[in-house]
């Protein structure tokens, strides 16, 4: 009879460890939900909280860490922002968006060695990306390589016209006393800002 109930104690043991842990990763989801939610309000503090709840109920919880860092980067907490970020490259390596995120938190902390190679990390990964195209080009304008910083912010015209890239490129336009150019590129920028007035 022992030799019977021992296997079935085990069976037991395992469904209840994967419910508690099955409530734990809902509990984690709803938590993210929640800190999400109170963002879009405009309650960061409390959004934070429910980050944190998340990760507690599954520290594997990669939307939380992304989310948690994305807070933290727009509270200019780079370091927490890089190190939720990197967390979450421990598990997936291939999102190129990830990768634009850590790119643009190593460039508000000036380490542009870092952000330049996490920002072809997503070009690599993904070549349209707008966002990293942006963020690779305000690397090279903030290192004085104006050439390249118009270079990527061009690509990232070809993708998505957006008035505020147009206004990056001219400045570049201006540093290389490329009037012609940078006229051009203001021009678009009022157009732009006209358009959006209507």
């Amino acid at each position: 009879m022992k030799k019977l109930l021992i296997p079935f104690l085990f069976i037991f043991m395992a469904a209840v460890a994967v419910n508690c842990g099955g409530n734990n990763i809902e509990k984690s989801i709803e938590y993210t939900a929640k800190g999400d939610m109170y963002l879009k309000i405009g309650k960061p503090k409390k959004a934070l909280k429910y980050y944190n709840k998340a990760l507690a109920a599954n520290p594997h919880n990669s939307e939380a860490y992304l989310s948690r860092g994305s807070l933290a980067f727009f509270l200019g907490d780079y370091d927490a922002a890089i190190a939720d970020f990197n967390t979450v490259l421990e598990n997936d390596k291939y999102v190129p968006e990830l990768y634009s995120a850590l790119g643009s938190a190593y460039a508000a902390k000036q380490d542009y060695k870092a952000a330049r190679e996490n920002l072809l990390k997503s070009l690599e990964l993904y070549p349209y990306n707008v966002s990293a195209l942006v963020s690779l080009g305000g690397v090279y304008y903030s290192t004085g390589n104006f050439n390249a910083a118009i270079e990527q912010y061009t690509k990232a015209l070809d993708i998505r016209p957006v008035a505020q890239v147009y206004y990056m490129r001219a400045l570049c336009y201006e540093k290389l006393d490329m009037k012609e150019k940078a006229k051009a590129d203001m021009d678009m920028v009022k157009s732009m800002e006209a358009m959006e007035k209507l």
